[in-house]
């Protein structure tokens, strides 16, 4: 599978602090990949570099098969981006806002899109109206901006990336601000434009809403990438820990012990909890029974992606 986002040993210093140290990232084609890290982790550092923003101060950056910054315009034709909040015109509507947002850079768009073979495709104009209308807004885009929740401009700097057809969406924190209707509705979105394609890079502190949107995870911490890989990796990473409700907790304990070596806690609602290790199912349910154990309860509960970054990288899972 083709790799849409490539980094090789990516570093950026100012002075003396180190903020991205030597990260690879391999973002597949047709992947939603949260990128995730601590505060100050170096994230919105590496989304900057990877859109050209800022040079990085040592590695490679390639975006849609292209060197950047040298070839950035060529790459930008076919990405889209939301980076550290909305910038917008408090005076404009939303849709006078894109309208003008769409001017800017149509020269070295239409430059880039010439370089295409023909068949390549690439659209120069943009279509406003498909923009308000997926992110929410089609009703209020005559509304001036400052009259807009903080929600409402996050969607509206999601309409600008998405004036034309993108095969990239890179999304900085993109819930900022939004009430839990607009956080679902933007997780629904975002799982709409990837089956149609689209790959998304997602940065984001709402470890729950990443956990249900992507296919793909990396962790950053002090400008390090500590994992890469799919989520189920990640989570794989700790042992599965199973619930045991029995008729008699103090023989299932020795039980679990002398039999099969397990370390059996009890937990608030008096269940047996423990780390299954490598022993199956069936067999603790088939020793309890057969020892004349009543079993009213054996669950398998699978580590969240929470616990994972935890785990991972020692600190509380807000990371914005």
């Amino acid at each position: 599978m083709a790799e849409l986002i490539a980094t090789s040993g990516l570093s950026k210093s100012y002075g003396e602090k180190l903020a991205v140290d030597s990260v690879d990232l391999s973002v597949p084609e047709g992947a939603v990949y949260g990128f995730l890290g601590p505060n100050g982790s170096g994230k919105t550092t590496t989304i900057r570099m990877l859109l050209g923003l800022i040079f990085p101060t040592a590695g490679e950056i390639e975006l849609l098969g292209h060197p950047v910054p040298k070839e950035t315009t060529r790459a930008l034709v076919d990405v889209g981006a939301v980076v550290e909040g909305p910038g917008l015109y408090p005076t404009l509507s939303a849709r006078r806002y894109l309208q003008r947002m769409s001017r800017y850079g149509r020269s070295e768009r239409r430059r880039a899109l010439a370089t295409r073979a023909p068949g390549d495709g690439g659209q120069l104009a943009p279509d406003i109206d498909a923009a308000l209308e997926m992110v929410g807004l089609a009703k209020v885009g005559n509304r001036k901006v400052k009259a807009y929740s903080l929600g409402m401009k996050q969607r509206l700097s999601l309409a600008n990336a998405l004036l034309y057809p993108r095969r990239v969406l890179i999304l900085d924190e993109p819930t900022n601000g939004m009430d839990p209707q607009g956080i679902v509705e933007m997780r629904e979105l975002i799982i709409k434009l990837a089956a149609q394609g689209t790959t998304v890079f997602v940065s984001s502190h709402i470890l729950s809403e990443i956990e249900q949107l992507c296919t793909h995870v990396g962790v950053i911490q002090h400008g390090r990438l500590l994992f890469q890989g799919e989520i189920g990796e990640l989570r794989g990473q700790l042992p599965a820990r199973l619930s045991i409700g029995t008729s008699d907790q103090v023989a299932a304990r020795e039980l679990l012990r002398s039999r099969f070596g397990l370390q059996p806690s009890t937990d608030d609602a008096g269940l047996l909890t423990m780390d299954r290790a490598s022993v199956a199912i069936e067999e603790i349910a088939s020793a309890l029974v057969g020892a004349g154990i009543g079993l009213y309860r054996l669950a398998e509960d699978r580590p969240t992606l929470e616990e994972a970054f935890v785990a991972l990288t020692g600190e509380a899972s807000d990371v914005s």
